[in-house]
This record gives C-alpha cells, structure tokens and sequence, in this order.
C-alpha cells in the first residue's frame, strides 16, 4: 500500500530577499519549484521596491506563483504564542498542499562567525517550531544552492 500524501513530512523552504535584483529572486523560486511564497515578515515592507508587499504579490502573480502574508509569524514584532502557533499551523497547511517558501529580508539564513548562529527568524524563530511539527526545512541561499541544518542546535536570539 503507498503512503498517503498526509503522511509525508511536509517539505518547507525558506528565502530571504535581500538586496536581490527581481530577476535574480524570481531564478532561485524557480529553480526550486516553489508554488507559493509565505511573507513572514511583520511588515510586508522593503527598502528595496519590489518586496513590498503588493508589488511583491503583483509579480509573483505574474510569474504563476501564489502569495500569502502572514504577519502573525514575523520577527520583529513578535506575535502572542497562540497568534504564532496559528500562523505555524496554517505553515503546515499550505506546505501539505504546496511546494512554498517562507520569505523574509534577510538573504544569509547564517551568519559567518566560527560558531555559525541563526542570522534571521525563518531559522531561530519559525524552524524549530515547524520540524516539531514533522516539517523538512531547506533554506535557499542567495547563491542557489540549498541548506538543511538542525536549527535546534544553533544560537539564536529567538
């Protein structure tokens, strides 16, 4: 008998925008399938234009790729545990049915030091959280390439 499609760790990928140009960003979605971008920044705002949170959702739409902000999941204001808890599981929800990435600002998911250290909330805040939850993080990087690493053993300041 095959698995049903519930019982597979849902797979959930991670991407900071950074200072990418649009083309770039959109090359890295791309290039890993994803269907839908969760924004869990608290503020769907950018210094750089193309990642507010209307131009962002106008583009992905052009490109057939869906877009959802969840706010309740952001770092820097960090939501009351029920609000976050119902943002995790809406998370899960969408990854069951989606090839979708989380998206916040920050484009390194680590910082350089000898000690790496969670360098965004998408790896100190939401990640460990998700995988108790029975989740498969991979963070994108900004060079494309893919990162799975045990979140829980990293310092964070979340």
């Amino acid at each position: 008998m095959l698995a049903s499609m519930s019982t597979l760790a849902p797979i959930i990928y991670t991407i900071g925008h950074g200072r990418h140009p649009w083309a770039h960003f959109l090359a890295l979605l791309e290039r890993h399938g994803i269907e839908l971008v969760c924004d869990v920044r608290s503020v769907a705002r950018s210094r750089w234009p193309q990642y507010n949170g209307r131009v962002l959702e106008a583009s992905l739409r052009a490109a057939r790729i869906g877009y959802e902000w969840l706010p309740e999941c952001g770092g820097k204001v960090v939501a009351p545990p029920e609000d976050l808890a119902r943002g995790l599981d809406r998370i899960m929800e969408l990854a069951s049915d989606a090839r979708i990435a989380l998206l916040c600002s920050e484009s390194q998911p680590l910082t350089t030091h000898a000690q790496p250290r969670a360098n965004c909330h998408r790896v100190g805040l939401l990640s460990p959280p998700l995988r108790a939850r029975g989740a498969r993080l991979i963070h994108i990087l900004p060079d494309g390439a893919a990162l799975e690493i045990d979140e829980t053993t990293l310092p964070s300041i979340w």
